[in-house]
């Protein structure tokens, strides 16, 4: 039933009409909402939007509507906002009872009110800082008044916010993102413009002289105290550094968030600097998704065909179909690089689909022209099944009377299994009528392989390629493999093992009866043409069929004219040539150009406009018999039909006749295979209720439980629904039942396209103890009498609940412990991170002093000289070449001196700036060492160009004298400023 608190639906298109969440009110409000197709034609069936759509007519706020398919008024108001794919979507919110005045109370009544409500979207509603589009207005604004280049643009996140979500709650949550933002906001790098971009993603604009390296490292680490509790957050950053004025504020952010997303990359790091590289990398991943539609229509995706080979025959069985793509730009891409990619983006159904037709066009030309075919499986990712569309072609394609039954195969992964949940069974049972046989692929690979070989209808088990490869060197190894082959033939299972590469790999798996192999060791995945060669070279023989000898036992000549006049569908062939003797008006119809003369011509030809004959032809499934009767399903129509030989007018022919059954059959299917799935999914020891919703009236009450083989000849519907009640506890929880389940409701349920209703409840069972159970109702119609009927019954899940709150703590445990470990290994590197120096691969100050502690203490070699070393004319080399240059100086020297510190037993350390300290640990002549250091670096040559490049100089002070560490310090200082004074590019002594 629909909570009366959430009185507003709400659903989400993208720019293309296409729905891509809605809610549970919109749900039950329009059951005909369907993800992935337009909006429009699941609510109206209309092929454009409606003249008053308030997306086409870009209105802005509620406004009231006339609902033509609820027929009443309703308001609506559509907003736009960010989808996951990085496009803009459009969310319609739309009133049930009472909400127009609740919107209205909601609209602007002064000038004031209206300001704010049209400049909303600028505004961030839960920290009331700018959003992410106020952000951008503001900062464009100011570049225009400001020198861009002066700022920098820094994007942080919290690190595992989701997990500090879940632990404190939505309200603790809220609370933390409008505290780190205060954070920032006053800290030392005083943002001129701050906003929250989405969840916990915050964007500011800072000067770029407002950042101190050594005091934001402490800044990305924040104690928060929520009710009592303590947490330690640790936050992600990602800076762009101003450069081009040209470029807009929304480009800088897209930069900032790069860099911030290269942290998420790199754990080493807690904050990084945009870099072009940075783009190039995600472009690659972009330009796949954006290459994708283009590379299925042309054709760049192949499908390989690796062969399964039976180790009963030596013969090829079967055969995976699998997916290379060949950029016509990227060339060779490995699945490794856009299978996970495709699934994250939504576009794996298209792929597995695109594969689908290949594989069956690939099968249905072998089979035209007689030659070997076997089986081939095709991968199903877990979302393909949440997809009409590629279900309905699963079930027109392996139904299709063009291909046998079993020629495509579908392999699943384990871990679908777990996506899919109690989903899987029936979607599976789906692919298997349609005569399809079932893998399990990667077995072994996931959560509780063993349970899912009981549970779910699979044929054939494929032992992961992990296990295979290890069965040469490790014996537990071997066992498991062995076991597995066992446990699956005691289940009527087949295996296939994986990954075949060697010849004792083979005869293991023969030795312990494996029935399929499949790797290099046979073949490697072969292209469609390779593959083609390869079946032709295994065993090639044309399928012939045996010759016939068949007498007439009845004259048509007299029957002509009565059969021309029949409703029924009668064709007469020359079984010799396929020449047509005779068509009857309801055949030639049939055939689409009735008019069209038929004698003479060939039956494939006119009635399909096929070149040969088809595999379907009924002659060819005719074997010795003079009469068959056979269901024909051609994927559209069913027809009921009888085929002989016999003579005409003293020729031998073939007869076809038949009736158009198709909507007979298709309906007592459904309903046949309908309540066998239900049926089918009932537990042992569970009640169940049969009942005519429409006469209102009780069918049958069945099962091993007492109390429903008690509920016998119910008076009706409701009596029987009371009684089923009276089992449930509590009276609140009788009238819930009641008011769930009585026959108003079920047939308003199934009005409204709800064909089951669910209801979970604690309800007494024949022992006398309470447990929970989910109630289910079934609702199906009747195609014979075209009544409504329910099937009603219950699920014992008091251990699935057990379960659920065992999984429950046991995954929150889990995550409280990997959060554990990940703090731990953060504040490691945090420690490591904030002794070196990000830009010179030098360690700091702070290092430095540490190190002068420990010799003091006589935990490090004593220090003998200290060398004070400053880069000659740097802001000049600054303000000539740029802050990019100037840089590279740094990180050139620091890397230089690193390893003549190495080589010379001395430890260098960035001390500020353009400072950089040594410390001499050995007897070395400090002048000697310092003028030989001074000589070198003036050989470090800094390109500007692939033809240009600058040389730095130094000046260098030392000191040997053995006062304390400090006063070392401050002597070399001296000795350097005296070096400056006297010119630069010198080393003086002190």
């Amino acid at each position: 039933m629909t909570n009366k608190n959430k009185f507003s639906g709400c659903y989400v298109i993208n720019d293309t009409f296409d729905v891509v969440n809605f809610n549970d009110v919109a749900k039950e409000t329009y059951p005909s909402l369907i993800k992935g197709k337009k909006c429009y034609k699941c609510l109206m069936d209309s092929e454009a939007p409606c003249d008053v759509c308030p997306i086409v007519n870009e209105v802005k706020g509620p406004k009231v509507y006339f609902d033509p398919i609820r027929h009443i008024y309703e308001t609506v108001d559509a907003i736009n906002l960010p989808l996951s794919d990085g496009s803009i979507g459009h969310a319609l919110i739309f009133s049930t009872t009472g909400e127009r005045e609740a919107v209205s109370r909601q609209l602007p009544t002064t000038e004031k009110e209206l300001r704010a409500l049209l400049n909303q979207h600028k505004y961030d509603k839960l920290t009331e800082h700018l959003s992410r589009e106020g952000f951008i207005e503001e900062a464009d604004a100011l570049f225009h008044r400001q020198t861009p280049s002066d700022y920098a643009v820094a994007v942080f996140d919290i690190y595992n916010f989701k997990a500090i979500n879940d632990i404190f709650g939505i309200d603790g949550g809220d609370q933390l993102l409008r505290f780190v933002l205060e954070k920032i906001d006053d800290s030392f790098l005083a943002p001129e413009i701050s906003a929250r971009l989405e969840s916990d993603w915050f964007v500011f604009l800072i000067r770029r002289d407002h950042f101190r390296w050594e005091d934001l490292d402490d800044l990305l680490k924040i104690k928060y105290v929520y009710h009592g509790r303590t947490i330690h957050l640790q936050l992600r950053c990602g800076i762009y550094f101003v450069e081009a004025p040209s470029t807009s504020a929304s480009q800088m952010v897209e930069w900032a968030i790069t860099a911030k997303q290269n942290v998420d990359r790199d754990s080493r790091h807690q904050y990084t600097f945009y870099e072009p590289q940075m783009s190039f990398d995600q472009i690659s991943e972009a330009q796949m998704l954006i290459d994708f539609k283009k590379s299925i229509k042309e054709h760049h995706f192949k499908v390989y065909y690796q062969p399964i080979i039976s180790l009963h025959t030596g013969k090829i069985h079967a055969a995976e179909a699998l997916v290379r793509w060949q950029h016509p730009e990227m060339g060779f891409i490995s699945p490794e690089a856009f299978i996970n990619l495709f699934e994250k983006n939504g576009l794996i159904t298209e792929l597995d689909h695109y594969v689908l037709e290949q594989v069956y066009a690939f099968q249905k030309k072998r089979l035209d022209v007689h030659q070997l075919v076997v089986p081939v499986s095709v991968n199903l990712s877990w979302q393909d099944f949440y997809y009409d569309h590629l279900m309905d072609q699963i079930m027109t394609l392996t139904k299709n009377n063009d291909l046998p039954e079993g020629l495509i195969n579908f392999e699943v992964v384990e871990t679908s299994m777990a996506a899919l949940e109690q989903n899987a069974n029936y979607l599976l049972e789906q692919i298997k009528e349609t005569g399809a046989r079932l893998l399990l692929d990667d077995f072994g690979t996931g959560y509780s392989s063993f349970s899912i070989l009981g549970n779910y209808p699979f044929d054939v088990i494929k032992i992961d390629r992990s296990f295979i490869i290890q069965i040469e060197t490790d014996q537990k190894m071997r066992s498991i493999v062995a076991s597995i082959i066992q446990m699956a033939h005691s289940v009527n299972m087949k295996t296939v093992a994986e990954g075949v590469e060697t010849e004792q790999q083979l005869h293991f798996l023969q030795q312990e009866g494996c029935d399929y192999i499949q790797g290099y060791y046979f073949s490697k995945p072969l292209s469609e043409k390779d593959y083609f060669d390869f079946l032709d070279a295994d065993l090639s023989w044309p399928l012939t069929w045996e010759s016939r000898a068949f007498n007439s036992d009845q004259e048509l000549a007299c029957m002509q004219d009565l059969l021309d006049h029949s409703d029924l569908f009668v064709l007469v062939t020359d079984p010799e040539d396929y020449t047509m003797v005779y068509a009857n008006t309801a055949t030639r119809q049939l055939s689409l150009h009735p008019k069209s003369p038929y004698k003479g011509r060939k039956c494939y030809d006119y009635m399909f406009g096929f070149q040969a004959p088809c595999s379907r032809c009924p002659m060819h499934k005719m074997s010795h018999e003079k009469v068959k009767e056979m269901e024909v399903d051609d994927g559209k129509c069913i027809f009921q039909m009888t085929y002989r030989y016999t003579t005409w007018a003293g020729r031998r022919v073939f007869i076809e006749n038949g009736r158009d059954v198709t909507d007979t059959k298709n309906a007592e299917r459904r309903y046949t295979n309908r309540v066998k799935d239900i049926l089918a999914n009932i537990p042992d020891g569970q009640g169940v209720f049969h009942v005519d919703l429409t006469t209102d009236t009780w069918m049958s009450s069945d099962g091993h439980a007492q109390n429903a083989r008690d509920m016998q000849n119910m008076a009706n519907v409701d009596a029987l629904i009371h009684q089923i009640a009276s089992f449930v506890p509590e009276p609140a929880g009788q009238e819930k039942f009641f008011a769930t389940f009585c026959r108003q409701a079920l047939l308003e349920a199934y009005a409204s396209q709800r064909y089951q209703v669910l209801l979970e409840t604690n309800s007494y069972y024949d022992d006398g103890k309470v447990r929970w159970s989910r109630i289910i109702a079934n609702l199906i119609e009747n195609p014979c009498n075209e009544h409504i009927e329910c099937i009603i019954y219950g699920i014992d899940i008091s251990d699935e609940k057990i379960r659920l709150e065992e999984l429950r703590l046991k995954e929150k445990q889990t995550r409280l412990e990997e959060e554990v470990n990940e703090v731990k290994e953060l504040y490691n590197q945090a420690d490591h991170d904030r002794r070196v120096d990000f830009l010179t691969g030098l360690y700091n100050r702070l290092d430095l002093f540490e190190t002068m502690k420990k010799s003091l203490s006589g935990a490090f070699p004593t220090i003998t000289a200290m060398y004070m070393l400053d880069i000659d004319n740097f802001k000049q080399i600054n303000d000539t070449y740029g802050h990019s240059v100037g840089d590279l100086c740094l990180k050139q020297l620091g890397s230089f001196l690193i390893t003549f510190g190495e080589t010379h037993h001395m430890s260098f350390y960035r001390y500020g700036g353009e400072e950089f300290l040594g410390v001499g640990l050995s007897e070395s002549d400090p002048q000697e060492l310092s003028h030989e250091l001074l000589e070198e670096i003036r050989m470090i040559a800094i390109p500007l160009s692939s033809h240009k490049c600058i040389y730095m100089t130094v000046s260098i002070g030392y000191t040997t004298n053995n006062s304390r560490y400090e006063k070392m310090i401050d002597l070399a200082d001296q000795a350097m400023y005296l070096a400056k004074k006297q010119g630069k590019n010198r080393v003086v002594g002190h």
